[in-house]
């Protein structure tokens, strides 16, 4: 277990898109439900336990949901909840792959392995500057939350069915100018680290596939072939 938790971060992107490519290729409801349990366990696996055991809670209410959706009586509207939960449940294993490798993965160490996989810079910075963005937007938002129930707006649910367009007022208005900010200032940092440079960059992090890491590999390719293979016989 402990050794699961310190993959090699190229390890975790293939297991990430070898996910996506099974989900995809998944032939029938017996084999998702295999890709979600697999999901989990990758995600205890490193080190996210209590996620993994939420998401399969959720994805069981999925599951019942979509069994009681053709009891609705108006056509639309079953159509429109089917639709929408089979979307969910198709993403929903690779949603909690995607957490657990990015929460688990330092932006210096996904970078730096994105490098050494050959990543274009189009694809790595604009990576970087999204999850460097993501705890800015975490941060902003208990801030406008506070300020919101100081001025008696509530940001739940409720409170959002009772005033919409004050609600929405509340949250655009301060997340926008907050990200106008936060964007000059990344876009300052970046050129002071030389992201202008075309030089090849450089990365201090050792990165080093081990056994595990080739097992994990070869055991998500064998479970894309795997889904292939039952997609092109049925």
């Amino acid at each position: 277990m402990g050794e699961a938790r310190h993959l090699d971060p190229r390890t975790k992107l293939v297991a990430l898109a070898c996910m996506a490519a099974s989900v995809a290729l998944a032939p029938n409801m017996a084999c998702e439900l295999l890709l979600m349990a697999l999901a989990a366990s990758f995600g205890a696996a490193l080190g996210k336990g209590g996620t993994s055991v939420l998401a399969l809670a959720l994805y069981a209410a999925l599951l019942v949901g979509a069994q009681l959706t053709p009891l609705l009586g108006n056509v639309a509207l079953r159509t429109l909840f089917a639709s929408f939960l089979l979307l969910l449940r198709k993403v929903f294993a690779c949603g909690l792959m995607a957490y657990a490798t990015v929460s688990t993965t330092h932006v210096n160490e996904l970078m730096g392995a994105l490098a050494r996989m050959g990543a274009p810079r189009s694809v790595t910075i604009p990576l970087a500057v999204a999850l460097r963005y993501a705890p800015t937007i975490r941060e902003d938002w208990g801030f406008i939350r506070d300020a919101m129930r100081m001025r008696g707006v509530s940001p739940s649910p409720l409170g959002f069915a009772r005033a919409p367009m004050r609600t929405i007022d509340c949250v655009y208005v301060p997340l926008l100018m907050s990200a106008s900010r936060t964007s000059d200032e990344l876009a300052m940092a970046a050129v002071a680290r030389g992201i202008e440079n075309p030089a090849r960059r450089t990365c201090y992090l050792h990165f080093e596939m081990r056994r595990l890491d080739f097992v994990l590999v070869a055991g998500f390719a064998a479970v894309t072939a795997g889904m292939l293979a039952l997609r092109l016989a049925s």
